[in-house]
């Protein structure tokens, strides 16, 4: 983590799961877009073999489900973890492999970058709802 996301810091939450935070820059296309995201081992990291994998990535700031309010439809590629929150998909359950493919939040992280680019690619018209959903980019 240190190598690829230095300014995020380890957290230890209430229930016990750790968890990283930071923030994201995607400046290719708002010049000063910044995302405050927090990456979260579930309990059971890494044996889970859902969508979204076993490290949660969960967008501080902006509010998506603001965004989404704002919308009016749903923002493809979103999960809700069991109390409701959005999330970021930011793997397939054929991703997830515990030994095979990294499970790490630096992983996890840089999908939630790639995940966030084509976001703002979205909202700007760049990309199509099918496109983001397809993932076709």
């Amino acid at each position: 983590m240190n190598h690829f996301f230095p300014s995020f810091k380890l957290e230890k939450l209430t229930d016990g799961r750790l968890s990283w935070v930071g923030r994201l820059q995607p400046t290719n296309v708002r010049k000063n877009a910044k995302w405050y995201v927090q990456a979260i081992y579930d309990h059971n990291h890494p044996n889970n073999n859902t969508y979204g994998g076993s490290i949660k990535v969960y967008s501080i700031d902006p509010n998506l489900e603001e965004i989404c309010q704002q919308l009016g439809q749903a923002i493809p590629h979103t999960l809700r973890d069991g109390s409701g929150h959005m999330y970021l998909c930011t793997a397939r359950p054929e991703d997830i492999r515990v030994g095979n493919v990294s499970t790490s939040a630096a992983s996890a992280l840089s999908w939630a970058a790639k995940w966030i680019t084509a976001f703002e690619l979205w909202l700007a018209g760049t990309i199509t709802t099918d496109e983001f959903r397809g993932h076709n980019i």
